[in-house]
């Protein structure tokens, strides 16, 4: 379990340093990255649940 919340903490932090990195280049191009992160960030999310719950949900045997 701690293995878990250091990885979400690491990349969390590993995000924010990425885009304030950006941002001391040119701030609108940081808004893009942020925008692009979330994003991906929420597609893995997304696919983590559904494995979760496909996991959970037993399947039919027969036919």
């Amino acid at each position: 379990m701690k293995l878990v919340i250091l990885s979400w903490m690491a990349g969390l932090l590993g995000f924010g340093l990425l885009v304030g990195g950006v941002a001391m280049i040119h701030v609108p191009a940081a808004c893009i990255v942020a925008g692009v992160g979330l994003l991906v960030w929420s597609r893995l999310a997304d696919r983590a649940a559904a494995a979760m719950q496909a996991k959970s949900i037993p399947i039919p045997k027969g036919g």
